[in-house]
Formats: C-alpha cells, sequence, structure tokens
C-alpha cells in the first residue's frame, strides 16, 4: 500500500512517540494522535495531525495503529474498555512500539486477533535521538504479512527493521539487545579502569579504541559528548531489567549467562551508576 492508502493513528506521544510520530507525519501519512496530555498532541496537531478521544475512536478512522506507552498502558489500550480492540475493524493493523514483555505481546495479540485485528509487537532500541533523526532500530514480531504490510511506516522511523518471527520475539530480541548492551557498557567501564590505573590520557585512549574493534554505539556517544561537547564526566544509567530480564529468560531454558550474571552484579555494586572522569585529562 501506498502513503495514500494507509491512515496512521499514534497512541502515546513522549519524547520517544511524539518524535515518531511527527516523521510520520511529516512524511505525509494522514494521522490522528492521542494522548493523556493534551500538549503533547498540540505540535502534531499544528502540523495536520487530527486528534481523538478514546483508542477506539483512533481505530475507527485509521488504518494501522502505532503505540509508544508504559508497559502497563498497553493492553488497556488493546482490549479495555474503549480500546481498540472495540473498533471492531476490518484489516486494522495494530504496532506496539511500547518495550513490554513476551508474554504479554502473546496475551494482548492473541485477544486482539479473536476480535480481528492483527498485532506487531515491534519495540525500539536507539533512544530519543534515534526517533528524532529516523535511526532507530526495531525487533517485530507478528503475522508477516501484517509486518510486511507495516514495513513502509516504520522504515521512516528505523534503519534497521527486522522480522523476528512470532508475537512475542520482537520482545525476546530487545531484551538479548539490551543484554548485550549492558556487557559493552561493562567493557567500556573496566576497560576505562585499566586505561586510568595504566596512567593512559582517557580522552585519547577512548578516542583510540572507538576507532578499532571495540567500537561500539556507546563509545562512540562517549567520545562525541568529551571531544565535541566538551563534557567532563561520562554517566552510564542503567536499570537493573537490561540485565536482569535476560537472567530470567536464560534460567527458563536452563542456559547459564556468566558473564551477564557479572555484569549484573557489578552494576548492582554501583547502584547503576557508573559515572567515567574525564576532568583531569589532557586537552587534545
Amino acid at each position: 500500500m501506498t502513503i495514500a492508502d494507509e491512515h496512521i493513528g499514534f497512541i502515546g506521544l513522549g519524547n520517544m512517540g511524539g518524535a515518531i510520530a511527527l516523521r510520520l507525519l511529516r512524511a505525509g501519512y494522514p494521522m490522528t494522535v492521542l494522548d493523556l496530555d493534551p500538549d503533547k498532541m498540540t505540535p502534531l496537531i499544528e502540523e495536520g495531525a487530527s486528534t481523538a478521544a478514546t483508542p477506539q475512536e483512533v481505530a475507527e478512522r485509521c488504518t494501522i495503529v502505532l503505540s509508544s506507552l508504559q508497559a502497563e498502558a498497553v493492553e488497556e489500550v488493546a482490549c479495555g474498555k474503549d480500546g481498540i480492540a472495540e473498533a471492531k475493524k476490518k484489516e486494522l493493523a495494530f504496532v506496539d512500539l511500547s518495550s513490554t514483555t513476551p508474554e504479554l505481546a502473546i496475551k494482548v495479540s492473541d485477544g486482539l486477533r479473536a476480535r480481528g485485528v492483527e498485532m506487531l509487537d515491534a519495540p525500539l532500541s536507539g533512544a530519543d535521538i534515534g526517533a528524532t533523526n529516523g535511526h532507530l532500530t526495531i525487533f517485530v514480531g507478528g503475522n508477516y504479512q501484517t509486518y510486511r504490510r507495516c514495513l513502509p511506516v516504520l522504515q521512516h522511523v528505523g534503519r534497521m527493521v527486522t522480522y523476528l518471527g512470532k508475537n512475542g520475539n520482537g520482545q525476546i530480541g530487545k531484551r538479548i539487545n539490551q543484554m548485550m548492551q549492558a556487557m559493552s557498557e561493562l567493557a567500556i567501564y573496566e576497560g576505562l579502569l585499566l586505561a586510568k590505573k595504566m596512567n593512559l590520557d582517557l580522552r585519547m585512549f577512548a578516542r583510540a579504541v572507538s576507532g578499532g574493534c571495540a567500537q561500539s554505539w556507546r563509545l562512540d556517544e562517549l567520545v562525541d559528548n568529551v571531544f565535541n561537547k566538551g563534557d567532563k564526566t561520562y554517566r552510564v544509567g542503567m536499570r537493573p531489567g537490561r540485565t536482569g530480564n535476560a537472567l530470567k529468560m536464560a534460567d527458563k531454558v536452563g542456559l547459564d549467562l556468566r558473564g551477564t550474571r557479572v555484569a549484573h552484579e557489578v552494576f548492582s555494586e554501583q547502584n547503576w551508576q557508573v559515572v567515567i572522569d574525564f576532568s583531569g585529562e589532557t586537552e587534545a
């Protein structure tokens, strides 16, 4: 289908959702938006979006509905009173960009499918800047034909949109990605600790390794902040779920992720806040 064939609904206009909705609106998609905070709808209204009072009303007007919500709100928006399922609209597709759990994605998709609505669980990686510049990574689970239909829409906001199979698999992919990100951050943290003990200039060392095999998105961000923005410290704000969720999944299938367990323990000991201090380093 073309842009003219699809009318996009967007529910949840926080930092990520608002930026994504604006990109889709500027790409030419007709759009209906909804957020509990009326002020968050204003920038989209000013650029031509219409509004609705309930998720059901959004779904009745649209062909594809996307949401970016807190995990606890997803089921209510999809299947609750005045929810998307109440629209009883044929060929409606629902794309949930929220980070939830595989179990919830399966439960909600089953409930919607029983009402004739196909759902994709499509959590994101790439932070607010990725939402603004369209450089998100999107992990997609659900019906393949629905994925193919929604792909042109998702490609406006994600530079990497990958189909991973059945519902729930998008959330699984996101959780493993978070685990791998945490491991990368642990490597940066411990590598810079060792470099400092060995009396290397941390700024220059960080720039050097960002050009080698240790390069990562987080390391590139660190170098940019320190060299181009003049930051004197670099703070890694971790969350227990980044490693904890992966460990729970691994335990269920009898897999011992020793490295992830160590990373979880290290960051826990740091109260999930790691600060790398560059204030005493030589200027380049």
